[in-house]
């Protein structure tokens, strides 16, 4: 008992954890709401401004004679703009890993406004990237390296542990909440999805015509989201993450889902360690040298020619 306590103290206090991956997450969540600012911009006034679709308020998040004030941006002509392109901004800096932590404060609270403003527009994506942000505001910005033992190493190993249940409460949630379903349970939920025009690629409504197609699907995905907490603490971690990522591409193709599936793509790669990250650079060398090198070899020299 007391060696496991002393390793998890030592885990969470000599060494930030998870660089690599959070840096993966940055650039996940950046395209993701560049993505966002990209395709609503030029519709902002229409879906917030004063004369707009939206009607919410910032007292969701604010207190309310702070949300008062705060509500004035969205009576603005050019308020949602600016709260677009401050957006945008941020999910630049994001991307490049330009003052990360500035950046993340900047995406969470413009997000919200957004948010609140026209609750309706998200796709699920953009609940799971703002819990995220909120934690990923105590992770350590890109590239600074931190005394060992400091109180920003802790802070930050904290929010990488945050980060890492949330990814696994939202799988174990959604698996429980399908498997009380009569649609998953039968295996045909994934044939009823893909016939909803809004949700759906053409090409998909034809795919699942296929009852064994959709039938194994449906439970693969149900399995999946089901055994990933228990899966990630064990030597199936990598086959799942992998799979992961190849599900919400598909997502992404073929439901549109495209925020939803960039911020659950740069979950699964957040949860890959520093190690593996240095193992995969490792292998990608020795792969580019071995290319490099047949490539020599095949092309004939000044003597041979």
């Amino acid at each position: 008992m007391k060696t496991a306590l002393r390793q998890a103290w030592d885990w969470l206090a000599i060494k930030p954890h998870q660089r690599q991956g959070l840096r993966a997450l940055q650039l996940c969540l950046g395209l993701m709401l560049l993505f966002r600012a990209s395709t609503e911009g030029r519709f902002a006034a229409y879906l917030w401004g004063p004369q707009g679709l939206g009607e919410g308020s910032s007292k969701d998040f604010l207190s309310a004679p702070v949300a008062r004030l705060a509500d004035g941006i969205y009576t603005l002509d050019w308020g949602p703009a600016a709260l677009v392109t401050l957006m945008g901004a941020a999910a630049i800096s994001l991307v490049f890993g330009w003052s990360t932590r500035l950046a993340t404060a900047v995406a969470l609270l413009s997000s919200l406004f957004l948010a609140a403003r026209l609750p309706e527009l998200g796709d699920g994506g953009d609940n799971v990237a703002r819990l995220v942000l909120t934690y990923m505001l105590f992770a350590l910005p890109a590239h600074k390296a931190p005394r060992r033992g400091s109180l920003e190493v802790w802070l930050h190993n904290i929010a990488i542990l945050a980060i890492g249940l949330q990814v696994c409460v939202l799988y174990l949630t959604s698996g429980f909440l399908k498997a009380t379903g009569d649609k998953w349970s039968n295996g045909t939920a994934l044939y009823l999805v893909s016939q909803v025009e809004w949700f759906s690629h053409p090409s998909m409504r034809q795919l699942f015509h296929n009852p064994y197609l959709t039938t194994a699907a449906s439970y693969t995905t149900l399995f999946y989201q089901l055994w990933f907490p228990i899966a990630v603490l064990t030597r199936l971690r990598l086959p799942f993450l992998a799979f992961g990522l190849f599900l919400h591409l598909g997502i992404a193709g073929f439901m549109g889902l495209i925020c939803f599936s960039l911020a659950m793509m740069g979950l699964e790669l957040f949860l890959l360690t520093d190690e593996e990250y240095a193992r995969a650079a490792r292998w990608k060398e020795r792969l580019g040298q071995a290319l490099r090198a047949r490539f020599r070899a095949s092309v004939p020299t000044t003597e041979e020619s």
